[in-house]
């Protein structure tokens, strides 16, 4: 039986129910919270931002330092904190469930009453610098999209490519055809090379990442996260929350040491989303700065709605 069996959702104004999605890294950029500026709370967020950094990444004279992993995880969960904010003073729609990609969901959590706010940016804040001291102990690494191949395809051609001291696997399934890899550079040259001899990608980008993320490098920050969360009230949720790890709704009670595998694990995001839409979800809204979930929503189901409340600006 699966954790959504146990949630009843009840409808307040008529409206069908919606999923709510917490972006994660990758959209950041100076002017990314002046959507949001007018939000409840948004002052005080900005304020504890600041606090934890050390110095105000927006008013920064260096472009470069949003790309910090700590910098655009913080300004990534501030960005959506406020936005739900705002969603939440103008609806009152059912709630289906939650779910954020990567740092997102610690947004979500928040969202769904486990972690209040201030403990989330707090929490952020710390497993970047976990994340950042276990690419310390790893070799050069980094991220490698590839758009228009089947996982299962990729998933072998990393197998073959791989070995004992370079290895690249899988991170992310964000939609059919659209995959991230992660793995030492080398790996990454041996699997790009593998790609384009073998097969036909409509696209492949170089991530701009400080490393491999949503990996075994990772792993040495698994511990130290799962110790820092037993130190952490967590209450239970309020509504269903998926899991990047398994792609499916977490199990309640929460589990802290699998909340921590999860920097760790491939971010199941396009299992997550059709397990949301199977539960009754009939929109996904994008809540945060970007409107790549969004993007990703459109590939995996057209039947339901998909939307962001603050999607980037468009450059001719």
């Amino acid at each position: 039986m699966r954790a959504r069996s146990v949630w009843v959702t009840m409808p307040t104004d008529g409206s069908d129910p919606v999923a709510l999605v917490f972006p994660g890294q990758g959209a950041q950029g100076t002017g990314m919270l002046d959507p949001v500026s007018h939000a409840p709370g948004f002052a005080e967020r900005v304020e504890h931002m600041v606090d934890l950094l050390g110095f105000d990444p927006v008013a920064s004279d260096d472009p470069n330092g949003l790309n910090e992993n700590a910098v655009s995880s913080l300004l990534t969960v501030v960005a959506s904190q406020s936005a739900l904010a705002l969603w939440r003073a103008a609806s009152d729609r059912p709630i289906e469930g939650v779910a954020g990609y990567s740092v997102g969901q610690w947004t979500a959590l928040n969202a769904a009453g486990v972690i209040d706010e201030a403990s989330t940016r707090t929490l952020v804040f710390e497993r970047a610098r976990l994340m950042d001291a276990a690419l310390s102990q790893a070799p050069a690494t980094g991220m490698l999209a590839v758009i228009g191949i089947k996982a299962e395809t990729l998933s072998c051609l990393c197998a073959d490519v791989s070995t004992p001291s370079d290895t690249v696997a899988i991170s992310n399934e964000n939609a059919p055809g659209q995959v991230t890899l992660s793995g030492t550079l080398a790996a990454l040259d041996a699997a790009e090379a593998a790609i384009r001899a073998a097969h036909k990608p409509k696209r492949l980008v170089r991530l701009p990442v400080a490393g491999a993320w949503h990996g075994p490098f990772m792993t040495p920050a698994v511990a130290p996260l799962t110790a820092r969360l037993d130190r952490l009230s967590l209450a239970p949720p309020v509504c269903p929350v998926i899991d990047n790890v398994t792609g499916d709704f977490l199990e309640v009670p929460l589990d802290r040491a699998r909340l921590a595998a999860q920097v760790a694990a491939p971010v199941k995001w396009m299992q997550g989303v059709r397990a949301l839409i199977e539960a009754g979800a009939t929109e996904m809204i994008e809540v945060g700065y970007g409107d790549v979930l969004t993007r990703f929503g459109f590939f995996i189901n057209r039947r339901v709605r998909h939307t962001a409340l603050h999607p980037m600006p468009r450059v001719a």
